[in-house]
């Protein structure tokens, strides 16, 4: 029945189109069937459809990457939201945060949604370290507050915060809202708290 599933969740429209895809709707499939999927989403994906876009992570291959690659020159196009979504599948793919790294720049878009959708897209990942100091100075300049809220998971993210976890989103809740709280000057001050109860000495 797995074929059928995912003809059914690839047809869908609205709210039935907007869960996704779940590993269920690819499990027992055939080699031909497993390529036949990824093909048609593939397809589809790059012509800005982002739920087909997400659910190549869970059958992409080193084909899928290529092409995922190549469909960077349609970014401008399709606009943030298809970015956002096509990097965050190659990155689930690759493993390479060198997907990631361009939204950082996004996080600076003029428009806040687009801001907005480039700090979700980094808060749901294990960031490298090399982000943390980006992320802070987003986090200390006062330009973006509508996205705040997703930058500083995305700075604990790079902290090595798997923040994306419910228990540690928790654990870390009275920081983040500490970090919104305060003006954006006084921020360094609750990052530097932060680091003294994290330090072992």
């Amino acid at each position: 029945m797995t074929w059928p599933a995912f003809i059914a969740q690839f047809h869908a429209k609205g709210r039935d189109k907007a869960e996704g895809y779940f590993p269920f709707h690819f499990e027992g499939m055939s080699d031909d069937e497993l390529t036949r999927a990824r093909v048609m989403m593939e397809a589809r994906g790059v012509e800005g459809d982002t739920t087909d876009l997400d659910g190549l992570r869970l059958i992409g291959d080193a084909a899928t990457i290529a092409k995922l690659d190549a469909a960077r020159m349609a970014d401008a196009a399709h606009g943030v939201a298809f970015e956002a979504a096509r990097r965050e599948t190659l990155f689930a793919l690759t493993h390479d945060a060198d997907h990631l790294a361009p939204l950082l720049v996004l996080l600076d878009a003029p428009e806040d949604r687009n801001s907005a959708f480039a700090a979700q897209a980094l808060a749901r990942h294990p960031l490298p370290s090399s982000f943390a100091p980006l992320l802070a100075a987003r986090i200390l300049d006062g330009r973006h507050e509508v996205a705040l809220l997703w930058i500083v998971k995305a700075w604990l993210s790079a902290r090595g915060e798997a923040v994306w976890q419910v228990p540690v989103f928790d654990a870390n809740l009275p920081f983040i809202r500490q970090v919104m709280a305060v003006r954006p000057a006084d921020r360094t001050t609750v990052f530097d708290e932060w680091q003294r109860m994290k330090s072992p000495f």
